[in-house]
């Protein structure tokens, strides 16, 4: 464990950087870069400040499960002789461990942390009701300031979900605070969710089923399942009504699923979302039993591909399409088995640390742990169905947001 005195002026500005990682995210352009830079830079000049300070075991672990992530990613493009942009997104694993040691010593407010995610989740939501009704040239999928709207609706849902592990710690504030937390985490997740409506990102959607797993595997218990029943009860049927209103975007994007696979199955159609991933599944899944071990270069797999096409094995739509929209499989053709054991260990061991904590009789240490694990499994799912972790802003999220809820956690156990 870190041993070091908490100086109240470093704790302002780790709160006040936390606070702006999470309202920023999705707010600005680059939003999610500021908070994160100012994480990074805090940690450097406290490291120089404090060359002895100590982590633990689990800490190391997580340190070198980040630096994995990057080590394959210098190895291979070393083997394949790939350009150095291709180590851009797994770079931001490597910042990371800086800050996760920093924050270790010095955790931010967790009144910060939650205030953020509501402020983000909020601004979020305003993003994407602006560009849906109201902008110069509105659009029918809000994307906020991200590349396109799966990226956008995924991180907005993740702020919403992590508003929502919140409440236990809202419990427990003082009464006259106690009301006010709790309205501002509904709040926020309600903000969340309504930005990720409007994205229509489908795939995030996804993620509810095993984040419902980790919210019943947390808080059901024998004395309260008739009220977790009824609070079932209740968000089934507002599901329902946002199933049955006019003009419903759920609907609407479950129909064009089904009928983007239908076209897909019947007609061999992938000139659309749901078809144009299939293809490329498809293309990975012949790709790769040919080289499991080192995959491909970045330069070799569009020859590759094009052989495939030329050999009617795969639809020449699949040519036109940037990734595999499939963060195992994109990562799996390009840094082999090594980089697919990588990143399912950087989703495994902290989703076992977060699990082993849910059931915490300290309701901060309970929140903390549900949001973490929350946050592993929703990117895990994100990424069955695009390459969250293959852009800037997925990676910087997920890595900073990690450790942030790390520290935090940690920090409360020593105390408890």
């Amino acid at each position: 464990m870190i041993q070091t005195t908490l100086q109240p002026s470093w704790e302002t500005a780790v709160s006040a950087s936390v606070f702006f990682f999470f309202a920023l995210m999705l707010a600005v352009p680059s939003g999610y870069s500021y908070g994160a830079a100012a994480l990074l830079l805090l940690s450097l000049v406290w490291l120089v400040q404090h060359r002895s300070l100590r982590i633990d075991a689990a800490d190391k672990t997580l340190c070198y499960l980040q630096l994995a992530v990057f080590a394959v990613s210098l190895i291979m493009l070393l083997v394949h002789d790939n350009a150095a942009r291709s180590l851009d997104q797994n770079s931001r694993c490597l910042l990371a461990i800086p800050i996760l040691i920093f924050l270790r010593a010095v955790p931010p407010r967790l009144e910060a942390l939650w205030a953020g995610l509501v402020a983000g989740a909020i601004a979020a939501a305003c993003v994407a009701a602006w560009q849906v009704h109201w902008a110069a040239v509105t659009i029918d999928r809000a994307t906020g300031f991200v590349t396109s709207a799966v990226p956008f609706g995924n991180m907005a849902l993740m702020l919403g979900l992590l508003c929502v592990a919140g409440m236990p710690w809202a419990r427990s504030q003082q009464r006259s605070h106690q009301p006010y937390w709790i309205a501002a985490l509904l709040l926020g997740a309600t903000a969340g969710a309504y930005a990720s409506v409007a994205s229509g990102s489908r795939g995030g959607w996804l993620a509810l089923a095993p984040v419902a797993l980790i919210l019943m595997a947390a808080f059901v218990t024998r004395r309260n399942a008739a009220r977790c029943t009824l609070g079932i009860a209740a968000l089934a049927a507002v599901l329902a009504v946002m199933w049955t209103m006019p003009d419903s975007t759920v609907r609407q994007r479950y129909d064009e699923a089904v009928v983007e696979i239908s076209s897909y199955v019947q007609e061999n159609d992938s000139r659309s979302s749901i078809g144009g991933r299939l293809e490329m599944w498809r293309a990975a899944a012949a790709s790769i039993p040919e080289r499991p071990l080192l995959g491909y270069s970045r330069a070799e797999y569009p020859q590759h591909l094009q052989v495939l096409i030329e050999q009617d094995r795969v639809a020449p739509y699949a040519a036109e399409l940037v990734n595999t929209h499939n963060n195992y499989l994109e990562v799996w053709l390009f840094e082999g088995l090594p980089g697919l054991l990588a990143l399912l260990a950087l989703y495994g061991f902290p989703l076992w640390f977060f699990c082993q904590r849910l059931r915490s009789e300290d309701r901060t240490v309970q929140s903390l742990a549900v949001a973490g694990a929350v946050l592993q499994v929703g990117f895990f799912t994100f990424g069955l169905t695009h390459v969250i972790l293959g852009r800037n802003s997925g990676v910087v999220f997920f890595t900073v947001t990690l450790v942030i809820l790390w520290a935090g956690l940690r920090k409360r156990e020593a105390y408890f």
